[in-house]
Protein backbone atom coordinates (compact mmCIF):
# COMPACT_ATOMS: atom_id res chain seq x y z
CA UNK A 1 0.00 0.00 0.00
CA UNK A 2 0.95 3.77 -0.33
CA UNK A 3 0.23 6.46 1.31
CA UNK A 4 -1.23 10.28 -0.22
CA UNK A 5 1.14 13.02 -0.32
CA UNK A 6 0.10 16.29 1.08
CA UNK A 7 0.00 17.18 -2.40
CA UNK A 8 -1.22 15.50 -5.68
CA UNK A 9 1.01 14.50 -7.72
CA UNK A 10 1.51 16.82 -10.83
CA UNK A 11 4.24 14.48 -12.73
CA UNK A 12 2.86 11.61 -15.19
CA UNK A 13 4.34 8.33 -14.37
CA UNK A 14 6.54 6.02 -17.06
CA UNK A 15 7.21 2.87 -18.32
CA UNK A 16 9.46 0.89 -16.67
CA UNK A 17 11.22 -1.65 -18.62
CA UNK A 18 10.29 -5.32 -17.54
CA UNK A 19 6.78 -3.66 -16.56
CA UNK A 20 5.46 -1.31 -13.79
CA UNK A 21 7.27 -1.27 -10.65
CA UNK A 22 5.03 -2.91 -7.74
CA UNK A 23 4.67 0.40 -5.51
CA UNK A 24 3.57 1.12 -1.97
CA UNK A 25 1.75 4.43 -2.53
CA UNK A 26 1.61 7.13 0.49
CA UNK A 27 -2.08 6.59 1.67
CA UNK A 28 -4.41 9.09 3.18
CA UNK A 29 -4.40 9.15 6.61
CA UNK A 30 -5.85 6.25 8.17
CA UNK A 31 -8.40 6.15 11.18
CA UNK A 32 -5.73 7.43 13.82
CA UNK A 33 -4.80 10.00 11.69
CA UNK A 34 -0.95 10.99 10.46
CA UNK A 35 0.55 13.73 7.72
CA UNK A 36 2.83 12.36 5.07
CA UNK A 37 5.12 14.40 3.89
CA UNK A 38 5.34 15.45 0.36
CA UNK A 39 8.29 14.11 -2.01
CA UNK A 40 8.90 12.90 -5.42
CA UNK A 41 9.30 9.48 -7.40
CA UNK A 42 7.83 6.58 -8.71
CA UNK A 43 8.02 3.87 -10.84
CA UNK A 44 4.97 1.61 -11.56
CA UNK A 45 5.68 -2.44 -11.03
CA UNK A 46 5.89 -5.30 -12.16
CA UNK A 47 13.73 -17.30 -9.99
CA UNK A 48 15.09 -20.25 -8.92
CA UNK A 49 17.84 -21.86 -10.29
CA UNK A 50 21.72 -21.91 -9.58
CA UNK A 51 23.27 -20.32 -12.74
CA UNK A 52 26.42 -21.79 -14.78
CA UNK A 53 29.68 -21.55 -12.57
CA UNK A 54 31.60 -18.37 -13.51
CA UNK A 55 34.86 -18.86 -14.86
CA UNK A 56 37.14 -15.87 -14.59
CA UNK A 57 39.01 -14.85 -17.89
CA UNK A 58 43.09 -15.33 -17.26
CA UNK A 59 44.77 -12.00 -18.52
CA UNK A 60 45.86 -13.69 -21.82
CA UNK A 61 49.93 -14.75 -21.62
CA UNK A 62 52.38 -14.53 -24.44
CA UNK A 63 52.93 -18.05 -26.14
CA UNK A 64 55.87 -19.66 -24.36
CA UNK A 65 58.65 -20.38 -27.28
CA UNK A 66 60.49 -23.91 -27.23
CA UNK A 67 63.25 -24.64 -29.19
CA UNK A 68 62.65 -27.12 -32.20
CA UNK A 69 59.38 -25.37 -32.92
CA UNK A 70 59.19 -24.48 -36.33
CA UNK A 71 57.73 -21.04 -37.52
CA UNK A 72 54.51 -22.34 -38.97
CA UNK A 73 53.46 -23.84 -35.55
CA UNK A 74 53.93 -20.03 -33.84
CA UNK A 75 52.18 -18.47 -36.60
CA UNK A 76 49.46 -20.50 -36.41
CA UNK A 77 49.09 -20.56 -32.47
CA UNK A 78 49.11 -16.77 -32.72
CA UNK A 79 46.20 -16.95 -35.40
CA UNK A 80 44.16 -19.12 -33.31
CA UNK A 81 44.60 -16.92 -30.30
CA UNK A 82 43.76 -13.56 -32.19
CA UNK A 83 40.85 -15.31 -33.72
CA UNK A 84 39.57 -16.32 -29.93
CA UNK A 85 40.30 -12.69 -28.60
CA UNK A 86 39.12 -10.94 -31.54
CA UNK A 87 35.78 -13.13 -32.59
CA UNK A 88 34.66 -14.60 -28.85
CA UNK A 89 35.98 -13.23 -25.55
CA UNK A 90 34.09 -10.13 -25.51
CA UNK A 91 30.63 -10.55 -25.65
CA UNK A 92 27.53 -8.78 -25.21
CA UNK A 93 24.95 -8.67 -22.18
CA UNK A 94 23.18 -11.32 -21.33
CA UNK A 95 22.67 -13.20 -24.77
CA UNK A 96 26.42 -12.72 -25.06
CA UNK A 97 26.59 -11.81 -28.85
CA UNK A 98 30.64 -11.61 -29.96
CA UNK A 99 31.69 -8.28 -30.73
CA UNK A 100 35.63 -7.51 -31.27
CA UNK A 101 37.75 -6.35 -28.89
CA UNK A 102 39.27 -2.62 -28.06
CA UNK A 103 42.93 -2.47 -30.14
CA UNK A 104 44.65 -1.28 -26.93
CA UNK A 105 43.51 -4.82 -25.58
CA UNK A 106 41.00 -4.17 -22.23
CA UNK A 107 39.96 -7.87 -21.52
CA UNK A 108 43.27 -8.18 -19.33
CA UNK A 109 41.77 -4.63 -17.34
CA UNK A 110 38.06 -6.86 -16.54
CA UNK A 111 40.04 -9.87 -15.67
CA UNK A 112 42.35 -8.04 -13.49
CA UNK A 113 39.07 -6.25 -11.75
CA UNK A 114 37.30 -9.49 -11.17
CA UNK A 115 40.51 -11.28 -9.29
CA UNK A 116 41.21 -8.25 -7.45
CA UNK A 117 36.99 -8.65 -6.30
CA UNK A 118 37.80 -12.25 -5.77
CA UNK A 119 40.81 -11.67 -3.98
CA UNK A 120 39.45 -8.27 -1.89
CA UNK A 121 42.37 -6.61 -2.59
CA UNK A 122 41.99 -2.93 -2.71
CA UNK A 123 45.49 -1.89 -4.42
CA UNK A 124 44.91 -4.11 -6.96
CA UNK A 125 41.11 -3.49 -8.27
CA UNK A 126 42.42 0.39 -7.90
CA UNK A 127 45.71 -0.31 -10.44
CA UNK A 128 43.83 -0.05 -13.68
CA UNK A 129 41.90 3.23 -12.99
CA UNK A 130 44.01 6.42 -13.98
CA UNK A 131 43.83 9.94 -12.25
CA UNK A 132 43.31 10.85 -8.50
CA UNK A 133 40.01 11.52 -8.30
CA UNK A 134 38.76 8.18 -10.77
CA UNK A 135 40.66 6.05 -7.73
CA UNK A 136 39.09 7.73 -4.86
CA UNK A 137 35.66 7.17 -6.26
CA UNK A 138 36.05 3.69 -6.95
CA UNK A 139 37.97 3.21 -3.47
CA UNK A 140 34.73 4.38 -2.08
CA UNK A 141 32.98 2.01 -4.44
CA UNK A 142 35.51 -1.20 -3.34
CA UNK A 143 35.04 -0.65 0.11
CA UNK A 144 31.36 -0.61 -0.26
CA UNK A 145 31.25 -4.00 -2.40
CA UNK A 146 33.43 -6.08 -0.02
CA UNK A 147 30.70 -4.95 2.72
CA UNK A 148 28.17 -6.94 0.62
CA UNK A 149 27.55 -10.95 0.60
CA UNK A 150 27.87 -11.49 -2.95
CA UNK A 151 27.77 -15.19 -4.75
CA UNK A 152 28.66 -13.41 -7.42
CA UNK A 153 30.22 -10.16 -8.70
CA UNK A 154 32.21 -9.84 -12.21
CA UNK A 155 32.67 -7.26 -14.78
CA UNK A 156 31.81 -8.06 -18.60
CA UNK A 157 31.66 -6.08 -21.30
CA UNK A 158 28.04 -5.37 -22.79
CA UNK A 159 28.85 -2.81 -26.06
CA UNK A 160 30.77 -0.36 -27.35
CA UNK A 161 29.58 2.71 -27.71
CA UNK A 162 29.62 3.13 -32.12
CA UNK A 163 31.76 5.44 -33.30
CA UNK A 164 33.83 5.40 -30.11
CA UNK A 165 36.56 2.99 -31.77
CA UNK A 166 36.29 1.26 -28.78
CA UNK A 167 37.46 3.59 -26.22
CA UNK A 168 34.54 3.77 -24.61
CA UNK A 169 32.70 0.57 -23.45
CA UNK A 170 29.32 -0.64 -22.02
CA UNK A 171 30.27 -2.85 -18.65
CA UNK A 172 27.63 -5.12 -16.79
CA UNK A 173 28.36 -5.97 -13.13
CA UNK A 174 27.17 -9.09 -13.31
CA UNK A 175 26.26 -9.68 -9.27
CA UNK A 176 23.99 -12.25 -7.33
CA UNK A 177 23.77 -11.23 -3.58
CA UNK A 178 23.45 -14.66 -1.00
CA UNK A 179 20.17 -16.10 0.02
CA UNK A 180 18.28 -12.81 -1.79
CA UNK A 181 18.81 -13.03 -5.00
CA UNK A 182 17.62 -16.42 -7.00
CA UNK A 183 19.91 -15.72 -10.11
CA UNK A 184 22.61 -12.95 -11.42
CA UNK A 185 21.70 -9.88 -11.91
CA UNK A 186 23.45 -6.88 -13.82
CA UNK A 187 23.54 -3.10 -13.37
CA UNK A 188 24.93 -1.62 -16.85
CA UNK A 189 28.55 1.50 -16.60
CA UNK A 190 30.41 2.84 -19.66
CA UNK A 191 33.75 2.46 -19.06
CA UNK A 192 36.36 5.24 -20.82
CA UNK A 193 39.83 3.42 -21.59
CA UNK A 194 43.09 5.04 -22.53
CA UNK A 195 46.80 3.97 -23.15
CA UNK A 196 48.95 4.04 -20.05
CA UNK A 197 52.57 4.83 -20.71
CA UNK A 198 53.54 1.83 -22.28
CA UNK A 199 50.66 1.51 -24.53
CA UNK A 200 48.61 -0.89 -22.25
CA UNK A 201 44.98 0.25 -21.49
CA UNK A 202 43.89 1.83 -18.55
CA UNK A 203 40.18 3.36 -17.38
CA UNK A 204 40.16 6.77 -17.59
CA UNK A 205 36.34 7.57 -16.46
CA UNK A 206 33.31 5.14 -15.30
CA UNK A 207 29.53 6.79 -15.47
CA UNK A 208 26.54 4.82 -14.98
CA UNK A 209 25.27 3.93 -18.57
CA UNK A 210 22.77 6.73 -19.69
CA UNK A 211 21.09 3.78 -21.57
CA UNK A 212 20.36 0.51 -21.43
CA UNK A 213 23.03 -1.48 -24.16
CA UNK A 214 21.65 -3.97 -26.95
CA UNK A 215 20.12 -7.28 -25.13
CA UNK A 216 19.37 -5.39 -22.32
CA UNK A 217 16.13 -4.74 -20.51
CA UNK A 218 17.45 -1.38 -17.97
CA UNK A 219 20.80 0.00 -16.61
CA UNK A 220 19.57 -0.74 -13.41
CA UNK A 221 22.19 2.28 -11.95
CA UNK A 222 22.54 3.89 -9.79
CA UNK A 223 22.82 1.09 -6.83
CA UNK A 224 23.59 2.32 -3.24
CA UNK A 225 27.18 1.08 -3.60
CA UNK A 226 27.38 3.84 -6.42
CA UNK A 227 25.20 6.57 -4.20
CA UNK A 228 26.81 6.53 -0.77
CA UNK A 229 30.24 7.42 0.54
CA UNK A 230 30.22 4.81 3.49
CA UNK A 231 27.36 2.43 2.97
CA UNK A 232 25.54 0.91 6.21
CA UNK A 233 24.66 -2.77 5.73
CA UNK A 234 22.23 -4.68 8.24
CA UNK A 235 22.06 -8.54 7.18
CA UNK A 236 19.44 -10.38 9.69
CA UNK A 237 17.10 -12.98 8.80
CA UNK A 238 15.55 -13.25 5.25
CA UNK A 239 16.80 -9.50 4.65
CA UNK A 240 19.98 -7.13 4.00
CA UNK A 241 18.68 -3.64 4.77
CA UNK A 242 21.02 -1.05 3.25
CA UNK A 243 21.45 3.13 4.02
CA UNK A 244 23.98 5.67 4.09
CA UNK A 245 26.59 5.73 7.55
CA UNK A 246 25.09 8.61 8.55
CA UNK A 247 21.62 6.90 8.96
CA UNK A 248 22.95 4.25 10.49
CA UNK A 249 20.97 4.38 13.85
CA UNK A 250 17.66 5.06 12.20
CA UNK A 251 18.69 1.57 9.99
CA UNK A 252 19.53 -0.07 13.10
CA UNK A 253 15.86 0.73 14.83
CA UNK A 254 14.16 -0.18 11.48
CA UNK A 255 15.93 -3.23 9.98
CA UNK A 256 14.58 -5.80 12.37
CA UNK A 257 10.89 -4.95 11.75
CA UNK A 258 11.78 -5.20 8.29
CA UNK A 259 13.56 -9.07 8.52
CA UNK A 260 10.44 -9.82 10.99
CA UNK A 261 7.78 -8.67 7.93
CA UNK A 262 9.70 -10.48 5.29
CA UNK A 263 9.42 -13.70 7.84
CA UNK A 264 5.52 -13.14 8.29
CA UNK A 265 5.00 -12.86 4.43
CA UNK A 266 7.05 -16.61 4.12
CA UNK A 267 5.30 -18.03 6.88
CA UNK A 268 1.80 -16.83 5.65
CA UNK A 269 3.18 -18.68 2.11
CA UNK A 270 4.66 -21.65 3.65
CA UNK A 271 1.29 -22.18 6.09
CA UNK A 272 -0.83 -22.10 2.72
CA UNK A 273 0.61 -25.14 0.83
CA UNK A 274 0.98 -23.21 -2.25
CA UNK A 275 3.97 -23.56 -5.22
CA UNK A 276 6.95 -22.11 -4.00
CA UNK A 277 9.10 -23.16 -6.81
CA UNK A 278 10.08 -19.74 -7.86
CA UNK A 279 9.28 -18.19 -4.78
CA UNK A 280 12.22 -15.16 -3.65
CA UNK A 281 12.47 -15.54 0.02
CA UNK A 282 14.79 -13.12 0.41
CA UNK A 283 14.86 -8.62 0.24
CA UNK A 284 17.46 -6.31 -0.07
CA UNK A 285 16.07 -3.34 0.95
CA UNK A 286 17.41 0.52 0.83
CA UNK A 287 16.40 3.35 3.48
CA UNK A 288 16.65 6.81 2.13
CA UNK A 289 14.84 10.10 3.55
CA UNK A 290 16.27 12.14 0.94
CA UNK A 291 13.54 12.35 -1.76
CA UNK A 292 15.92 13.66 -4.19
CA UNK A 293 18.67 10.40 -3.56
CA UNK A 294 15.54 8.23 -3.09
CA UNK A 295 13.86 8.55 -6.37
CA UNK A 296 16.97 7.99 -8.52
CA UNK A 297 18.11 4.23 -7.39
CA UNK A 298 18.05 1.60 -10.26
CA UNK A 299 16.18 3.80 -12.41
CA UNK A 300 18.00 7.30 -12.88
CA UNK A 301 16.94 9.58 -15.67
CA UNK A 302 12.99 8.05 -15.16
CA UNK A 303 10.28 10.62 -13.78
CA UNK A 304 9.07 10.35 -10.26
CA UNK A 305 5.93 9.91 -8.50
CA UNK A 306 5.11 12.05 -5.76
CA UNK A 307 2.67 9.31 -4.51
CA UNK A 308 5.70 6.64 -4.23
CA UNK A 309 6.60 5.92 -0.43
CA UNK A 310 8.02 2.73 -1.46
CA UNK A 311 8.96 0.84 -4.61
CA UNK A 312 9.54 -2.80 -5.52
CA UNK A 313 11.68 -2.93 -8.70
CA UNK A 314 12.77 -6.67 -10.39
CA UNK A 315 16.12 -6.74 -12.11
CA UNK A 316 16.52 -9.00 -15.16
CA UNK A 317 18.19 -12.08 -15.10
CA UNK A 318 21.69 -11.65 -16.48
CA UNK A 319 21.46 -14.74 -19.37
CA UNK A 320 18.97 -15.22 -22.65
CA UNK A 321 15.80 -13.39 -21.76
CA UNK A 322 13.75 -14.74 -25.26
CA UNK A 323 13.34 -18.35 -24.11
CA UNK A 324 10.48 -20.27 -23.11
CA UNK A 325 9.86 -20.70 -19.97
CA UNK A 326 13.34 -19.60 -18.67
CA UNK A 327 13.53 -17.13 -15.64
CA UNK A 328 13.26 -13.64 -16.63
CA UNK A 329 14.45 -11.75 -12.97
CA UNK A 330 16.74 -12.96 -11.06
CA UNK A 331 15.60 -10.29 -7.65
CA UNK A 332 14.40 -7.43 -6.63
CA UNK A 333 15.59 -4.04 -5.05
CA UNK A 334 13.48 -2.48 -3.03
CA UNK A 335 13.78 1.34 -1.73
CA UNK A 336 11.79 2.65 1.21
CA UNK A 337 11.11 6.78 2.03
CA UNK A 338 12.28 6.57 5.33
CA UNK A 339 11.15 10.48 6.22
CA UNK A 340 7.67 9.04 6.02
CA UNK A 341 5.06 8.62 8.07
CA UNK A 342 5.15 4.89 8.49
CA UNK A 343 8.77 5.53 9.51
CA UNK A 344 8.07 8.36 11.84
CA UNK A 345 4.47 8.25 13.31
CA UNK A 346 4.14 6.76 16.76
CA UNK A 347 3.47 3.04 15.99
CA UNK A 348 6.07 3.35 13.66
CA UNK A 349 7.39 -0.53 14.59
CA UNK A 350 3.34 -1.63 13.03
CA UNK A 351 4.24 0.97 10.30
CA UNK A 352 7.78 -0.06 9.07
CA UNK A 353 6.16 -4.02 9.88
CA UNK A 354 3.40 -3.31 7.03
CA UNK A 355 5.06 -1.27 4.17
CA UNK A 356 7.71 -4.36 4.61
CA UNK A 357 5.14 -6.29 4.02
CA UNK A 358 4.01 -4.85 1.21
CA UNK A 359 7.02 -4.31 -0.70
CA UNK A 360 8.24 -7.80 0.25
CA UNK A 361 5.27 -9.50 -0.99
CA UNK A 362 6.04 -7.88 -4.41
CA UNK A 363 9.61 -9.25 -4.29
CA UNK A 364 8.55 -12.81 -3.43
CA UNK A 365 6.09 -13.69 -6.65
CA UNK A 366 8.71 -11.60 -8.99
CA UNK A 367 10.42 -14.16 -10.33
CA UNK A 368 7.22 -15.81 -11.59
CA UNK A 369 7.11 -13.11 -14.14
CA UNK A 370 7.32 -14.45 -17.67
CA UNK A 371 7.69 -10.65 -19.01
CA UNK A 372 9.82 -10.65 -22.22
CA UNK A 373 11.05 -8.68 -25.25
CA UNK A 374 9.96 -4.66 -25.22
CA UNK A 375 6.56 -5.30 -24.42
CA UNK A 376 6.00 -7.06 -22.19
CA UNK A 377 2.13 -7.73 -20.95
CA UNK A 378 2.44 -6.88 -17.75
CA UNK A 379 0.45 -8.17 -14.82
CA UNK A 380 -2.93 -6.58 -13.89
CA UNK A 381 -2.29 -4.01 -11.21
CA UNK A 382 -5.34 -5.26 -9.18
CA UNK A 383 -3.61 -8.61 -8.83
CA UNK A 384 -0.26 -7.37 -7.89
CA UNK A 385 -1.10 -4.54 -5.85
CA UNK A 386 -3.95 -6.42 -3.93
CA UNK A 387 -2.07 -9.36 -3.27
CA UNK A 388 0.63 -7.02 -1.47
CA UNK A 389 -1.88 -5.25 0.16
CA UNK A 390 -3.44 -8.44 1.68
CA UNK A 391 -0.43 -9.52 2.60
CA UNK A 392 0.36 -6.10 4.37
CA UNK A 393 -2.84 -6.02 6.17
CA UNK A 394 -3.80 -9.93 6.37
CA UNK A 395 -3.34 -10.32 10.06
CA UNK A 396 -4.91 -6.80 11.38
CA UNK A 397 -8.57 -6.49 9.77
CA UNK A 398 -9.79 -4.15 12.33
CA UNK A 399 -7.18 -1.28 10.70
CA UNK A 400 -7.74 -2.80 7.33
CA UNK A 401 -11.72 -2.38 8.10
CA UNK A 402 -11.51 1.53 9.29
CA UNK A 403 -9.34 2.27 6.30
CA UNK A 404 -11.68 0.20 4.13
CA UNK A 405 -14.94 1.75 5.63
CA UNK A 406 -12.76 5.80 5.37
CA UNK A 407 -11.45 5.49 2.23
CA UNK A 408 -15.41 3.61 0.54
CA UNK A 409 -17.87 5.41 2.41
CA UNK A 410 -20.18 6.39 -0.36
CA UNK A 411 -18.98 4.78 -3.10
CA UNK A 412 -21.43 2.74 -5.53
CA UNK A 413 -20.72 -0.24 -7.12
CA UNK A 414 -22.28 -1.99 -9.48
CA UNK A 415 -22.32 -3.66 -12.89
CA UNK A 416 -19.25 -3.13 -14.84
CA UNK A 417 -17.36 -2.03 -12.12
CA UNK A 418 -13.80 -4.18 -11.45
CA UNK A 419 -11.21 -3.36 -8.69
CA UNK A 420 -9.36 -1.18 -11.44
CA UNK A 421 -12.23 0.49 -12.97
CA UNK A 422 -12.64 3.69 -10.98
CA UNK A 423 -10.09 5.68 -12.32
CA UNK A 424 -8.04 6.17 -15.57
CA UNK A 425 -5.12 4.35 -14.39
CA UNK A 426 -4.63 2.22 -11.61
CA UNK A 427 -1.10 4.50 -10.43
CA UNK A 428 -3.82 7.76 -10.88
CA UNK A 429 -2.57 10.98 -10.29
CA UNK A 430 -5.00 12.35 -7.99
CA UNK A 431 -3.97 10.74 -4.50
CA UNK A 432 -7.51 9.59 -3.13
CA UNK A 433 -8.57 7.94 -6.49
CA UNK A 434 -5.07 6.21 -6.04
CA UNK A 435 -5.65 4.92 -2.74
CA UNK A 436 -9.23 3.84 -3.47
CA UNK A 437 -7.81 1.47 -6.45
CA UNK A 438 -5.78 -0.11 -3.84
CA UNK A 439 -8.55 -0.77 -1.11
CA UNK A 440 -10.75 -2.28 -3.94
CA UNK A 441 -8.45 -4.71 -5.27
CA UNK A 442 -7.02 -5.67 -1.45
CA UNK A 443 -10.78 -6.30 -1.14
CA UNK A 444 -10.68 -8.41 -4.18
CA UNK A 445 -8.10 -10.70 -3.05
CA UNK A 446 -9.17 -10.79 0.17
CA UNK A 447 -12.59 -12.11 -1.31
CA UNK A 448 -10.51 -14.76 -2.85
CA UNK A 449 -8.98 -15.93 -0.11
CA UNK A 450 -12.17 -15.97 2.50
CA UNK A 451 -13.89 -17.90 -0.59
CA UNK A 452 -11.26 -19.97 -1.97
CA UNK A 453 -8.57 -20.33 0.32
CA UNK A 454 -5.29 -19.21 0.12
CA UNK A 455 -3.63 -21.67 -1.60
CA UNK A 456 -5.46 -21.22 -4.67
CA UNK A 457 -5.38 -17.14 -4.02
CA UNK A 458 -1.55 -17.40 -3.97
CA UNK A 459 -1.27 -19.43 -6.93
CA UNK A 460 -4.14 -17.66 -8.90
CA UNK A 461 -1.39 -14.63 -8.12
CA UNK A 462 1.69 -16.69 -9.79
CA UNK A 463 -0.19 -17.78 -12.83
CA UNK A 464 -1.25 -14.56 -13.89
CA UNK A 465 2.53 -13.65 -13.36
CA UNK A 466 3.64 -16.65 -14.87
CA UNK A 467 0.68 -15.77 -18.17
CA UNK A 468 -0.37 -12.61 -17.70
CA UNK A 469 -3.49 -12.06 -20.21
CA UNK A 470 -7.60 -12.40 -19.97
CA UNK A 471 -6.84 -15.97 -21.60
CA UNK A 472 -5.32 -17.23 -18.71
CA UNK A 473 -7.24 -15.34 -15.98
CA UNK A 474 -9.89 -16.78 -17.33
CA UNK A 475 -8.76 -20.53 -17.38
CA UNK A 476 -7.87 -20.10 -13.73
CA UNK A 477 -11.26 -19.26 -12.69
CA UNK A 478 -12.87 -21.71 -14.46
CA UNK A 479 -10.16 -24.92 -13.51
CA UNK A 480 -9.52 -23.41 -9.80
CA UNK A 481 -12.49 -21.90 -8.89
CA UNK A 482 -15.27 -23.15 -10.26
CA UNK A 483 -16.74 -19.96 -11.58
CA UNK A 484 -16.16 -17.13 -14.41
CA UNK A 485 -14.53 -13.62 -14.13
CA UNK A 486 -17.60 -12.24 -14.61
CA UNK A 487 -19.39 -13.60 -12.29
CA UNK A 488 -16.17 -13.51 -9.68
CA UNK A 489 -16.44 -9.78 -10.03
CA UNK A 490 -20.61 -9.90 -9.54
CA UNK A 491 -19.76 -11.39 -6.26
CA UNK A 492 -16.80 -9.19 -5.38
CA UNK A 493 -19.37 -6.31 -5.43
CA UNK A 494 -21.37 -7.77 -2.85
CA UNK A 495 -18.99 -8.94 -0.73
CA UNK A 496 -17.39 -4.98 -0.53
CA UNK A 497 -21.50 -3.92 -0.61
CA UNK A 498 -21.67 -6.63 2.33
CA UNK A 499 -18.63 -5.78 4.10
CA UNK A 500 -17.65 -2.27 4.31
CA UNK A 501 -20.20 0.35 5.66
CA UNK A 502 -21.67 2.75 3.77
CA UNK A 503 -21.02 0.81 0.32
CA UNK A 504 -24.32 0.83 -1.92
CA UNK A 505 -25.40 -0.84 -5.32
CA UNK A 506 -26.44 1.62 -8.33
CA UNK A 507 -29.12 -0.69 -9.79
Amino acid sequence: MSYQPAEPPNVPQQPYPGGFPQQYPQQGPPPGGYAPPQGPPQGPPPGGFAPPPYVSPASPQPPQRKKGKIVGFVILGICVVLALGVGSLFLIGPNKVPVRGAGMGTLPVYAKLNQALKNKDENAYLAPFQGDALKADQRKLFRNLMKMPFKVARYEKSATQAGAADTVQGVSFVHQIENIDVAPVYEEYQFTFGPDSTGHAVITGVEGASHPFPETASTFYPAPWDVYDDMTVWKGGRVLVISDKSHAADTQRFAPYISKAADDDVAAWDRSGADKSTLSTGALVVLEPKREVYSQFYRKGEKSDSLEAGVNLPLSRFGAQDEENTLQFGGSRIVMDSSLSRFTEPDWKSGVRQIGRHEIAHAMVAPYNSARGELPINVDSWISEGFAGYMESRDNPAVASADNEQTLKGSKLGFGDSPESEAESFYAKDANERHRNYVLARLAIRYMAEKYGEKKTFEFVTSMYRKPGYGTERGYYAQKMNTDRRTFMEDWRAYVRKTVPGVSGDG
